[in-house]
């Protein structure tokens, strides 16, 4: 989830991540197999870049879903990616990304794609936890949402005279499932 800064910020990211497998390069088979089925300690990265994670990355595919959000939507966006964080001091640095201990355990049922979705469904965007176990299928109901915010900024517009265009919230938020 990044947070766009002013044109000359850089931009703000978080993520999550099993730890073992992200920070410290335990993967094959056996990392897919505890990262899955077995609760893991997790990591929140907090990184500041200088572009969002879809267009710095060389692994496609990479979507990038951009949604506006309420003020409010916003303060409990943030309200929970901060409760994620189990301890204020980062257990490391890499660049300029901050890596803390999370405060729920990595594993199936709770990985990158239901920690995202369960931070925009706070921000008032309709996502299911549920719905969000694969890239797949997560990256299908953030394109549903981006449509039918589409459809509601276009009966804005169509309500007003022609012409008109409407800013709903000033507070724009990037999504890229990974």
């Amino acid at each position: 989830i990044a947070f766009p800064q002013e044109a000359t910020q850089p931009v703000e990211e978080w993520g999550y991540a099993e730890q073992a497998w992200y920070l410290e390069g335990r993967q094959g088979i056996g990392g897919v197999l505890r990262a899955l089925f077995w609760p893991t300690p997790a990591v929140v990265e907090v990184g500041l870049h200088d572009r969002v994670w879809a267009e710095r990355t060389s692994q496609p595919p990479s979507d990038r879903f951009t949604f506006r959000i309420s003020e409010e939507g916003y303060r409990r966006l943030r309200r929970y990616l901060q409760a994620s964080i189990a301890a204020p001091e980062p257990i490391v640095t890499v660049g300029t990304s901050r890596f803390y201990l999370a405060t729920r355990s990595y594993h199936l049922l709770h990985q990158c794609h239901q920690y995202s979705a369960r931070a925009l469904r706070e921000a008032g965007l309709p996502i299911s936890t549920f719905w969000a176990l694969t890239r797949g299928s997560f990256a299908m109901q953030l394109r549903r949402a981006a449509r039918m915010e589409a459809e509601a900024d276009t009966a804005q517009v169509s309500a007003h005279e022609p012409g008109t265009r409407i800013r709903r919230d000033p507070s724009p938020t990037d999504v890229s499932p990974q």
